[in-house]
């Protein structure tokens, strides 16, 4: 997006509606100087002010972001091209590393598991018959709208709720033949846990919240804080350990929620929603972490979305409705822009044609 022409077109058409930047930052809530920054193309508006502008500048989002007006007949193919540009701001324009090791353990094995809800009048089959593995170092999602089955699968492979019937087995392990005690145990050794609302305890720092986890796992006190020390610095918290959940940002919120998850070293890192509770800019940089997290240090981690744009950053996408699989893909050769567009193709011919795009 040009960011200049935006600013041009918002500077014409605040002028032809009357308004001076002073009339105009009132009515937004903001300051004058914020008007002057957008004009001069030195900055864009916040997401939350894109609609209140629209409106008293009487255009249209796609006319906003294009920066000038959109007659009828192009409207299709100026809205596309909109569409684009936004995508490929946030996407970025990465290739893809493709990874050629054939001789990867399976971290995740799921073999025919079902899920029935029953009650005195009705039974309610959730999942069936999902079957699928991951491979350490993978990076996976799950895509499905609300009630398509995606979180109960979530659930099951957390431990926190039990398949009625099938097989789950985490590095070779069989979480059904574990007891309550057993599976506690084995949630701590095995598992890391990324969630839509960070779960971070506020009466602690960052520093306490992730140290926590260690102690748990009864590491030894020497050895608790370069650790910390040492995933900070990779995700890029050092300078907030000190600080409390919330006295930072969203996105530090759920970087402190990844060092937590990561540093135990579990087999399994599970992301239920995780970019729900964040702008777009916080997500994008979550989003860069899981993949960092894969291709550097080879963290297998699974993902639950019902959002393309986040699962265009995994590695594969399986794709759930009715408690079921309909679809598989694999990124191949291509960047984000291209692997984002052929997941909306999929959703579409699932969906009969509705893109379920956050």
């Amino acid at each position: 997006m040009d960011q200049k022409k935006i600013g041009s077109f918002i500077a014409a058409r605040r002028k032809d509606n009357g308004l001076t930047q002073s009339q105009l930052a009132e009515k937004l809530g903001i300051t004058d100087k914020a008007i002057s920054k957008w004009e001069t193309g030195k900055s864009m508006p916040d997401l939350s002010l894109f609609n209140p502008l629209c409106n008293l500048l009487q255009i249209t989002l796609n006319e906003l972001l294009l920066g000038e007006f959109i007659s009828d007949e192009n409207l299709k193919e100026k809205s596309n091209q909109v569409l684009f540009e936004v995508v490929t701001s946030w996407l970025g324009k990465d290739q893809w590393e493709s990874k050629t090791d054939t001789q990867v353990p399976t971290v995740l094995k799921l073999k025919k598991v079902r899920k029935i809800y029953e009650t005195e009048s009705t039974s309610t089959e959730a999942v069936k018959d999902v079957s699928f593995e991951i491979t350490k170092g993978n990076f996976v999602g799950i895509m499905g709208a609300s009630g398509s089955g995606k979180t109960t699968l979530l659930n099951m492979i957390a431990t926190i709720d039990k398949a009625t019937s099938g097989q789950i087995e985490i590095d070779g392990q069989s979480v059904s033949e574990l007891s309550e005690n057993d599976l506690a145990s084995f949630r701590r050794e095995h598992l890391g846990f990324v969630f839509q609302e960070y779960n971070l305890i506020d009466t602690l720092t960052v520093y306490e919240n992730i140290a926590l986890a260690l102690t748990i796992k009864q590491m030894p006190k020497e050895s608790v804080k370069q650790k910390i020390i040492d995933w900070a610095e990779r995700l890029d918290i050092s300078e907030i350990l000190s600080k409390f959940p919330y006295e930072i940002s969203g996105g530090q919120r759920q970087r402190c929620a990844c060092v937590r998850a990561i540093i135990t070293s579990p087999s399994l890192i599970l992301a239920d929603e995780p970019t729900g509770a964040l702008d777009s800019h916080s997500a994008k940089q979550l989003l860069e972490t899981f993949v960092m997290l894969s291709q550097k240090y080879s963290a297998t981690i699974l993902m639950v979305t019902h959002d393309a744009l986040s699962a265009s950053y995994c590695d594969k996408i399986l794709f759930m409705q009715d408690g079921e699989f309909k679809a598989m893909l694999e990124r191949e050769q291509e960047n984000k822009q291209e692997f984002f567009t052929r997941i909306l193709d999929t959703i579409a011919k699932i969906t009969g044609g509705v893109h379920y795009v956050s």
